[in-house]
């Protein structure tokens, strides 16, 4: 229904690139025009395991993650870095309400999970509070797990709960981030409890204390293994 949809009005209107609103663009098979592709600084192998960066060393853990405290999830997928246009996106998108920027990164994010070849079950959103929710307009990380669940035909299920308005993790330090976590997230009462794969998917990781937590839980309730994606590695 969907390309039906998309062809019909494809004989009225001319899609544009969302962020540079170029008419060189292929609405169905890009994420963004040519010119902002090549501008998007994507992760390139070989990736940390702990965060989904590229390595800067010879071990399976970049220098950040070594000096980081133990990571509970499997493996990580990181899209893109944070800068350039990057950062641009993230910020239009988390900040400014342009959340018609979630299909495109939602398509690059599929992207970055099929070069990875991870295998899950479920795709799970980090929880944003409802008050943040209504003052934003949307939840980020949630609209990315829905373009990657309808692109990768795996379900998409809210399973956790923010139990609590946190301060934004952005404007803490490492100490505070962690403190500024503790007992934030819980299983959603009448979740489905039985254990599976789990692709956590949230927007940006920074020293990955949001992701920790969330994953711990979901270890204890709903999980037998969890992977995690982000759009950028801070």
């Amino acid at each position: 229904m969907s390309t039906v949809l998309n062809t019909i009005a494809g004989f009225f209107f001319t899609y544009t690139c969302p962020f540079c609103d170029s008419f060189d663009y292929d609405f169905e098979n890009e994420a963004l025009c040519s010119k902002c592709s090549e501008k998007l600084h994507l992760i390139k192998a070989p990736y940390c395991k702990g965060c989904g960066a590229e390595l800067d060393g010879v071990l399976e853990l970049c220098s950040k993650c070594l000096n980081s405290d133990v990571r509970p999830w499997c493996d990580a997928v990181s899209v893109f870095h944070m800068r350039g246009l990057g950062s641009d996106l993230i910020h239009q998108f988390k900040y400014n309400g342009s959340f018609e920027f979630g299909r495109s990164l939602g398509c690059v994010a599929t992207d970055a999970v099929l070069m990875r070849n991870l295998r899950f079950e479920v795709i799970v959103p980090i929880p944003l509070h409802w008050w943040r929710t209504v003052q934003r307009g949307f939840n980020q990380s949630e609209l990315i797990a829905e373009q990657l669940s309808v692109r990768l035909k795996i379900p998409m299920e809210k399973l956790l709960q923010r139990n609590r308005h946190t301060k934004q993790q952005a404007k803490l330090d490492k100490n505070e981030r962690e403190k500024n976590l503790m007992n934030a997230f819980s299983t959603i009462a009448g979740a489905n409890y039985k254990k599976r794969s789990i692709l956590l998917v949230d927007d940006v990781m920074t020293t990955g204390a949001t992701l920790t937590e969330a994953t711990n839980e979901l270890l204890k309730e709903v999980a037998t293994e969890v992977n995690i994606l982000v759009l950028a590695r801070r």
